[in-house]
């Protein structure tokens, strides 16, 4: 193992903290390339715990209530696992979609 010795004197020693330019152009290419790769987003209106017993009785028909209110933001969920925002629930040409209200912090950064 080899230590690294700098020999400038005076200002010159000083460290350079931004980043290489290649390192910014690598990054930039790196990122292009993730941003079409698919990812799978789904819209969460609620969620409920069942015994088993009950979900064996469910039938047609049956309501299941759901731990949001009527007119409250649903999740959007990116690869079923992170939330990336919220949003409201609206028809768009006889299907549903979602109109974004809130991008969740962190999500994009």
């Amino acid at each position: 193992m080899t230590a690294d010795t700098d020999t400038r004197s005076g200002d010159e020693a000083s460290v350079d903290k931004s980043p290489p330019a290649a390192s910014e152009d690598s990054l930039e290419r790196r990122m292009a390339r993730l941003r079409d790769v698919p990812l799978r987003i789904s819209v969460l209106i609620g969620r409920t715990r069942l015994p088993i017993r009950e979900v064996l009785d469910l039938h047609v028909g049956q309501v299941v209530e759901l731990d949001r209110t009527v007119g409250a933001p649903v999740d959007v969920v990116a690869n079923d696992d992170v939330v990336i925002a919220r949003g409201e629930i609206v028809e768009v040409e006889d299907e549903y979609g979602v109109r974004i209200t809130e991008i969740v912090r962190g999500a994009t950064d």
